[in-house]
């Protein structure tokens, strides 16, 4: 028996509806598109010096992936805070991002608070919570995130609303340049990606299945590059969480300076490696170059990989396919460990102790 291809055992692992969430990946993302490019934001914004984003685990994975597609046009400072604080460079001049799923992670919040007194410009991105109720009650724009089309409640897996409304949100600023266009091709093209690597896509053509299966009982080490270097970073905490199994990811190319001389000791763990690499037409001359030469090194060290080609075109359908491919590879990977991809008790438990 395939498990994989057994509703009933999908089922069985996935009471929190996960399943649900990714499928609805693409709407998500049009959605969050549509809705934030109606907000009016200050003309003063666009104006910003810098940018800081303020999110922790999958609320700070958005912003990783536009300025990771998008790092090469962005001509301001873009920085990612994943704390309790802001950096000494935060002024009147600086557009800060609080993003929190939930609207209650204490980290963000502690930023929001800094931020404000800072008299910085400040936008928040959340489902409700506190950082909800302060915003309305400073009189702060805000997009509060549709959990219709996320039934899990886990911000990993409302990712496409993160994403769709950060793309609207610098669009408007004309910070990136994306158009409505390039979001509807981007929606269709999840989708029709989506209808062969979702669950009820036989295992036979489906190349998130097979990717699970490949990796199974094994340790994932996940390298990209360039433009998709947030894939690789979002697909380990994936991984970690959804199919409690431990992942890393690397870049090129500053894994060629450090990683090849790590991989055979200790043996037991060498054995279980495997290497997933997630490669792109788009990559500049030299570092596909380094890929070719990386995974000769590999083959001398008798390390496992596998090689995975992008088909999307453009640097965003790149990121969006391995965002869709890596959302289905975690869930897929937890049913074959047998977890619950919805579940995170270590988590929970962690956050319990802090209110204590």
């Amino acid at each position: 028996m395939n498990i994989l291809d057994e509703e009933k055992e999908i089922v069985k692992y996935d009471k929190s509806k996960v399943a649900s969430s990714i499928d609805y990946l693409p709407r998500q993302l049009g959605r969050a598109w549509a809705e934030v490019l109606k907000i009016k934001l200050p003309l003063s914004y666009a104006k910003c010096q810098q940018i800081v984003f303020c999110g922790m685990g999958g609320s700070n994975l958005a912003s990783e992936l536009v300025r990771s597609i998008y790092g090469a046009e962005i001509k301001k400072p873009f920085i990612l805070v994943r704390n309790y604080n802001l950096p000494a460079l935060v002024n009147k001049n600086t557009l800060v991002i609080i993003s929190s799923y939930s609207g209650n992670t204490e980290e963000s919040i502690s930023c929001l608070k800094q931020a404000k007194d800072k008299k910085a410009k400040i936008f928040c991105l959340a489902s409700g919570g506190k950082i909800i109720t302060l915003a309305r009650k400073n009189k702060l724009p805000f997009y509060k995130i549709n959990t219709k089309y996320n039934p899990s409640g886990q911000p990993r897996y409302g990712l496409g609303s993160q994403l769709g409304a950060a793309l609207a949100f610098f669009s408007n600023l004309k910070i990136i340049k994306v158009n409505n266009q390039e979001v509807a091709n981007a929606v269709e093209y999840l989708e029709i990606f989506n209808k062969k690597i979702n669950s009820y896509s036989p295992s036979t053509d489906n190349w998130a299945k097979n990717l699970a299966r490949k990796l199974s009982g094994h340790l994932p080490i996940l390298i990209a590059a360039e433009f998709l270097s947030a894939n690789a970073h979002i697909l380990a905490n994936q991984i970690n969480e959804s199919a409690k199994n431990l992942a890393f990811s690397y870049l090129i190319p500053e894994l060629n300076h450090h990683l090849m001389e790590g991989l055979s000791l200790p043996p037991a763990a060498a054995k279980k490696i495997k290497v997933l690499f997630f490669n792109a037409r788009g990559y500049s001359q030299p570092i596909a170059k380094r890929f070719l030469i990386t995974q000769k090194v590999l083959k001398k060290q008798q390390i496992n990989f596998i090689d995975y080609l992008i088909r999307g075109e453009s640097k965003l359908l790149a990121g969006l396919e391995i965002l869709l491919l890596g959302s289905w590879l975690s869930f897929y990977l937890a049913v074959l460990n047998k977890k619950d991809p919805g579940q995170i008790p270590w988590v929970d438990f962690f956050k319990k102790k802090l209110e204590n």
